[in-house]
């Protein structure tokens, strides 16, 4: 009879309202904490746009990022790439959810692909995608948190000259997290569909 009349009582359904709304919000706390804020799984970078601005990941923070390495004289993966991402946007522009992506050029060789030199490269592709470089430092750190290759470029390269690096295309999440790769083998439907299921 007692606990029947205190669940009864203004002052006891308060409290219990009070608890379940506690409750409620330190577990969705712990759930946000343990799935979106780990900072060790998170890419973290700080580098210069082809607009010459300062940008860092949480620019784009509450979108997805498709992300690119590569670099303006490349002559064989990254034409082909740059050139699928251009296609994936296009069809993200049709589908309405080009406003959901960013698509990002890191470059692999800052020691040549100066902002401007950038600009001008990406003249010929997708007009949203956005280029990014800085100095090696801050380049390799990028790539340590993408996980990544950063190369040597050579020091007085010949027409034609190569740089080892990735041919993947990063997925990262609106928590600036890695949630997929697209391999270089990948076609651009297959990246459409793959993109179109995180948005």
């Amino acid at each position: 009879m007692l606990s029947h009349r205190l669940t009864k009582s203004p002052l006891a359904k308060t409290f219990l309202l009070f608890a379940i709304t506690l409750f409620v919000i330190v577990a969705s706390l712990f759930f946000m904490i343990g799935h979106h804020d780990d900072l060790q799984n998170r890419v973290q970078y700080s580098l210069t746009d082809h607009r010459g601005q300062k940008v860092t990941e949480k620019h784009f923070a509450g979108r997805y990022q498709l992300v690119f390495f590569g670099f303006t004289s490349c002559e064989m993966v990254c034409p082909t790439q740059m050139h699928k991402l251009t296609q994936v946007m296009y069809a993200l522009d049709q589908a309405g959810n080009s406003h959901k992506v960013n698509p990002l050029f890191i470059t692999v060789d800052p020691e040549r692909d100066t902002p401007d030199k950038i600009a001008t490269y990406l003249e010929h592709f997708h007009d949203r995608i956005v280029g990014l470089t800085g100095s090696r430092q801050a380049l390799s750190a990028t790539a340590d948190s993408f996980k990544t290759l950063l190369a040597e470029a050579p020091d007085q390269p010949e027409p034609g000259y190569q740089i080892q690096h990735s041919s993947l295309m990063y997925i990262v999440d609106p928590f600036s997290r890695i949630v997929d790769y697209l391999n270089f083998e990948t076609d651009v439907d297959s990246m459409v569909q793959k993109i179109q299921i995180y948005l």
